[in-house]
């Protein structure tokens, strides 16, 4: 019996070697936090400073244009301004521009793609020529059919694709990553 209570006695007295107490748990806590908001903020400054490219504007204006078309049931219709280099949706309601923020002047060339229209060659690519003045986005999250070509000065034109149903890119069997 004696030997029990000296073994009772014993094991609550000291650590004994194992396990951590509460200080060093709460410590290991507080680093990690630290090290998190370090790492989130110097994240969050990389994307800050990093210039968005005429190709991200147009997928953001593509985006905020079938978002708002769905969030409020209502047809959106997206236009570019060559000349001021900005993009234009218009509703019922009224209009909001998105003006590009690069320093480059850009083309942005809305082209349809029905079928049995005239195409020309850009970039070993076979696109329709027939120019839009605007797509529309429509209230079920679909748009019209349409491709957008994007001349950038000094750069070769880049074709954009986009899938009507998704209104996102359409991505080629060499852009397929997994």
């Amino acid at each position: 019996m004696n030997f029990y209570r000296r073994l009772l006695l014993d094991s609550t007295r000291g650590r004994g070697g194992s396990g951590f107490t509460l200080i060093e748990i709460v410590v290991v806590i507080a680093l990690m936090g630290v090290l998190a908001t370090v790492l989130a903020v110097g994240a969050s400054r990389l994307m800050v400073d990093r210039e968005e490219s005429p190709e991200d504007m147009f997928w953001f204006a593509v985006g905020e244009a079938r978002k708002f078309a769905l969030q409020h049931e209502i047809d959106v219709t997206l236009s570019f301004d060559n000349d001021e280099q900005v993009f234009i949706a218009a509703t019922d309601l009224g209009t909001r521009e998105v003006p590009l923020p690069s320093q480059q002047p850009i083309t942005l060339d809305f082209l349809g793609v029905t079928a049995g229209e005239q195409t020309i060659l850009i970039g070993g690519s076979l696109v329709e020529a027939n120019l839009l003045s605007a797509v529309k986005f429509f209230r079920d999250g679909t748009c019209s059919p349409f491709r957008a070509r994007l001349d950038i000065e000094g750069k070769q034109p880049l074709v954009l694709e986009i899938d009507p149903w998704t209104c996102a890119p359409i991505l080629r069997d060499e852009e397929r990553r997994f």
